[in-house]
């Protein structure tokens, strides 16, 4: 078993739109957890390839926004950090970028 860290951080252009009108979410082999701006969520998995899906939901709807999706190996007790951060338009995906420490990103 190896662990998976997620966090999100809006693109400071639209952060305060985005932070006050929607909530982040992310989908790890198909099962959806409800994440926060504030802090980062960790996720026990089993080794091997999982797949993970970044979004947006405004407040009220049912539509994932901003979807952005990436393959992740993770080895036996390893752990992974990662960022989920959108682009300056609304429109544009989530990026799930590696995080070698914190403040530090691949």
């Amino acid at each position: 078993m190896g662990t998976i860290e997620i966090e999100f951080a809006p693109h400071w252009v639209n952060a305060s739109l985005v932070r006050t009108l929607a909530r982040p979410f992310v989908t790890i082999d198909g099962v959806e957890h409800r994440q926060s701006w504030a802090e980062p969520s960790t996720y026990e998995l089993a080794s091997g390839g999982h797949e993970l899906t970044a979004f947006i939901r405004y407040r009220g709807m049912t539509s994932a926004l901003g979807t952005g999706r990436r393959h992740v190996e993770l080895g036996a007790e390893q752990h992974l950090r990662l960022r989920a951060r959108n682009g300056w338009a609304n429109h544009m995906p989530f990026e799930l970028q590696l995080r070698l420490a914190p403040g530090l990103d691949a």
